[in-house]
């Protein structure tokens, strides 16, 4: 009897909520009489090409829903809603957690699974990548042997988030997979054109992701075919630009630039604010390469005024803001240098935080599940007959988390020498470079003259250095023992041996420590410096990459430069 009554509140509760209009929206008379199925198909037509159009065949379902009291399609208007929304830029959470709420006690085959998917949908189009995570991996536990269709089409969007941490090599055999299971519905009564043609596009930019741009453009041309062959346009322009995308990278840079260009307009009709910054980015590039320099920055401008539309960044377009720095410091405009320099700061701090949470998530989270889920069906397969594959799959996750464990100590040791390197600098012992005293080893008395300058010209090569030391020379760009012995008046063989005898140390090991050491105090000393990227204060200081720099800061400090930075920063705020 107790059970009965708390079943009668939850459906009355649930009517009353269901009864409620949605505020100011009123069902237009030309879809009035349609049927569920007849709005449902127009929504399905214009979803992606016509958003707006999308909302309101969405917004009529819900509200003749709501009349009618019919609860499965109050579920489906609350999650087309919420789709369409998202879609759009606009807030969709409302609906999502509506939706949400009111499937909670419910066990069909879709919900409250589906409830969770549209919620994670929205929150990966925000790029709130690790809240995302969290909704999609309750709805795979919803469906696991409930509903294949939900179960595969969460390993798609697991796939979408480990390409947003550049794990590109795992999320393609996630978007095969899922593309494998809709391609064989497609011989059924079962089939799922929207899905289907869907899925060949998440292969297609997986492809594109991992570089293989030749293969993105098959599964170009197999998703087109689609869309005309079933009249469904709806992935249409992504494939379009998909194609332009990889004709840039295969250096084609009119026919991308004729592919990309010709969609702007359908991007712009459905204010498509992500992808219209990265078709921006994308027309920037192009321009850069055919060295339309003027065109390039107009168009990363564009991209720019929409990465943040929503205070989210699009972490693909990151290095325009690097090439905007160096086109405004190269034309002295200081106050835009500081603008693009402070986004692309605020952009990195984006990146770094996601992708770290991300990876570490994807891998506790979904990763180790499968693996697990893997062993039972292997253990039930065989029977309990094959112990070697068990102590395969235990070894091989123990070695994983011995990976994870390494990683961590490798942390800490960077902090701790980012430490030391901090308060080595306030006590003037930053990584001296040796004294100029010239040495006398112990060598054979027939080498000596061999192998050691006449004082006479080692101390006119040590006045030189320290003069080079004093005017900073060493923070020139593509310094060589060669070019640097030619400015000197000596040669490669006497710099050389010179260097060795003041310095105890070779060429390469001199100009690494003058760098580092110099750069050390300058971080310490100039806030403004600590906000440069790790390859702008590479670059500053002679190096032409920021791989190189690193390298060297990590031998010399034992530390990496992000991490002294980090640190350096904590204490500022202090």
């Amino acid at each position: 009897m107790q059970k009965k009554y708390f079943l009668f509140i939850v459906f009355l509760c649930q009517n009353l909520f269901f009864s409620q209009n949605i505020k100011g929206f009123h069902i237009p008379d030309s879809l009035r009489k349609k049927s569920f199925e007849q709005l449902i198909s127009c929504y399905n037509k214009v979803l992606r090409i016509d958003n707006e159009k999308a909302e309101l065949y969405a917004n009529s379902i819900l509200s003749k829903a709501k009349k009618e009291e019919n609860n499965d399609y109050i579920y489906d208007g609350y999650y087309k809603l919420a789709h369409a929304k998202g879609l759009n830029s606009e807030d969709g959470h409302p609906y999502a957690d509506s939706l949400i709420k009111i499937t909670q006690k419910v066990n069909t085959k879709e919900y409250p699974a589906k409830a969770y998917i549209i919620k994670g949908i929205l929150l990966n189009n925000e790029f709130k990548y690790k809240e995302a995570l969290n909704y999609y991996i309750k709805a795979q536990n919803l469906s696991r042997n409930k509903n294949l269709d939900q179960f595969y089409y969460v390993k798609k969007l697991v796939g979408i988030l480990k390409t947003a941490t550049d794990e590109n090599e795992e999320a393609l055999p996630l978007f095969l997979e899922y593309y494998q299971y809709e391609k064989k519905k497609m011989q059924t009564n079962d089939k799922d054109i929207k899905s289907y043609i869907g899925s060949i596009f998440s292969v297609s930019n997986s492809y594109s992701k991992n570089k293989k741009y030749q293969q993105s453009k098959l599964y170009n041309k197999i998703g087109l075919s689609e869309c005309e062959k079933y009249n469904d346009y709806s992935q249409y322009v992504y494939f379009i630009m998909s194609e332009g995308i990889a004709e840039y990278y295969l250096k084609n840079y009119a026919i991308a630039y004729k592919h990309l260009a010709g969609i702007e307009k359908d991007l712009q009709k459905n204010k498509n604010h992500v992808n219209l910054s990265v078709l921006y980015y994308y027309l920037g590039k192009i321009n850069y390469e055919l060295d339309k320099e003027r065109e390039a920055i107009q168009y990363f401008i564009k991209s720019d005024s929409l990465s943040f539309k929503s205070n989210d960044f699009v972490p693909i377009v990151r290095d325009q803001y690097e090439i905007l720095i160096d086109y405004y410091k190269k034309n002295g405009d200081e106050k835009k240098q500081l603008k693009f320099i402070n986004k692309l700061f605020y952009a990195d701090s984006i990146i770094n935080n996601n992708k770290q949470y991300l990876s570490k998530e994807i891998y506790k989270k979904y990763d180790t599940p499968i693996l697990l889920e893997d062993k039972e069906r292997i253990i039930s397969d065989l029977n309990n007959k094959n112990s070697i594959l068990y102590w395969f799959l235990g070894g091989g996750i123990l070695f994983i988390f011995s990976l994870i464990y390494v990683y961590k100590r490798r942390i800490k040791e960077y902090q701790k020498q980012a430490d030391l390197l901090i308060k080595k600098s306030k006590s003037s012992e930053v990584l001296p470079t040796p004294p100029a005293v010239i040495r006398n080893p112990k060598v054979p008395s027939e080498e000596k003259s061999k192998s050691l300058l006449s004082d006479e010209k080692l101390q006119s090569l040590k006045t030189k250095l320290e003069q080079f030391e004093k005017n900073k020379k060493f923070l020139h760009k593509n310094i060589t023992i060669d070019n640097l012995a030619k400015d000197l008046g000596t040669n490669r063989d006497y710099l050389s041996k010179s260097v060795n005898e003041l310095k105890g140390k070779n060429f390469s090991q001199y100009l690494n420590e003058l760098r580092i050491n110099y750069i050390v105090q300058e971080l310490k000393d100039n806030e403004k410096l600590r906000r440069y990227t790790i390859s702008s204060i590479a670059n500053e200081i002679g190096y032409n990459n920021s791989e190189s720099f690193a390298n060297a800061f990590k031998k010399i400090t034992g530390t990496l430069p992000s991490y002294y930075i980090k640190l350096l920063q904590g204490q500022t705020e202090k």
